[in-house]
């Protein structure tokens, strides 16, 4: 009898091609996946540090989106917004984008990561904003280093 992939006596043989594929399906999946999310994250910034910060939860990650504060270079201690890859030159342009993704995501949190020497106004008129658009969830980002 004409049998796929099997020995003469009988015996399935072991397939390793599918194997392989399917783990490389796997492996481009989760590279993809992170290097989405890595993209959202300014490394230019240095977060303040605290030593009690608490663990990003990982139930909420889903929910969550990142408003990047940066220092302006010119040292006038202004802040540069920064969400999802695009800088606003007028803040106020990020209360409609808020306002569409909390109606799509009613669990919608703001993380605001501002940079550590940023002054606390800059800091307070961010948080404006997102309240101005409706979002009550905010959470700040911090090192533990």
């Amino acid at each position: 009898m004409a049998g796929g992939g099997g020995g003469g006596d009988g015996e399935p043989e072991f397939q390793i091609a599918p194997m392989i594929d399917v783990l490389l399906v796997l492996l481009v999946f989760f590279v993809m996946i992170t290097s989405a999310e890595v993209l959202k994250v300014d490394k230019e910034l240095k977060l303040p540090t605290s030593p009690h910060a608490n663990k990003k939860d990982p139930a909420m990650a889903k929910h969550e989106v990142a408003v990047n504060l940066r220092l302006s270079p010119d040292g006038n201690k202004k802040g540069i917004l920064i969400m999802d890859d695009k800088t606003y030159t007028n803040w106020e342009d990020l209360i409609p984008n808020l306002k569409a993704m909390a109606e799509k995501d009613k669990l919608l949190r703001v993380v605001v990561r501002g940079d550590a020497k940023m002054p606390a106004g800059e800091i307070q008129r961010v948080m404006n904003l997102i309240g101005e658009a409706g979002v009550a969830d905010i959470a700040f980002a911090a090192s533990n280093k």
